[in-house]
């Protein structure tokens, strides 16, 4: 079956808080000058994506990164959502990792946290494979199984989010079977202007062909994420 989506999932490039430890949550935090730079290695690799649509965090250090790649695809508008922030950590926002301590009563539910993820992805990405889907389907009944359907060019979507929200999106998008995972693929930690690639085919099911991909990034920039769950 063909695939009529590609989706490429990008995390935030570095702020300050990540490289000291401090759970940022919704906090607006800025990129430094690493995450400037992870987000410029991030669009080289991208660059030669013919990409139709982007969406990102309304977050500054996703708007930036997601604008910094943006700035390769002319005509392609950036649509910012809240749908694609962060969790809220709530007193856990703006302290170190190592002295959080109990989750607070204001911690956004992890359901709740899940239920908006999940819906982000219902709602647009879902969209846009019904819509392409139509397209391929309007081709003719044969273009299923000729040269035709494998010549044909799927919509690339760029999401810039955060490290917490990619891998509850992804977790729960295989968790629900929605999506399988590839072959040698495996779902660990998301780091910083990371890349993860989703093929969806026009079923709206879909495989996880790399998932925090930093092979474009240089090693002394990579750290870890401090937007714990």
């Amino acid at each position: 079956m063909p695939v009529v989506a590609k989706v490429y999932i990008v995390r935030h490039g570095e702020t300050e808080e990540n490289r000291q430890g401090i759970m940022q949550g919704q906090l607006d935090t800025p990129l430094n000058a690493a995450g400037v730079r992870q987000a410029e290695l991030a669009a080289d690799a991208l660059a030669d994506v013919p990409f139709g649509a982007a969406y990102s965090s309304d977050l500054q250090r996703a708007r930036k990164t997601a604008e910094i790649i943006v700035e390769r695809h002319p005509g392609v508008r950036l649509e910012t959502t809240e749908a694609l922030k962060e969790r809220y950590m709530g007193d856990w926002q703006g302290k170190l990792i190592g002295t959080r301590g109990n989750p607070p009563a204001n911690l956004e539910p992890i359901i709740t946290f899940m239920a908006r993820a999940m819906k982000w992805w219902n709602d647009t990405i879902a969209r846009h494979v019904q819509r392409r889907a139509a397209q391929l389907k309007a081709l003719g009944p044969t273009m299923e199984d000729d040269q035709d359907a494998r010549e044909f060019e799927p919509v690339h979507i760029l999401v810039v989010s955060h490290g917490g929200l990619i891998g509850t999106l992804v977790t729960n998008l295989v968790g629900s079977r929605k999506v399988v995972v590839a072959e040698g693929v495996e779902i660990g930690r998301c780091f910083n202007a990371s890349i993860s690639v989703v093929d969806v085919e026009e079923s709206g099911k879909g495989v996880l062909v790399s998932y925090a991909d930093t092979t474009h990034l240089n090693m002394e920039l990579l750290q870890e994420n401090a937007d714990v769950q």
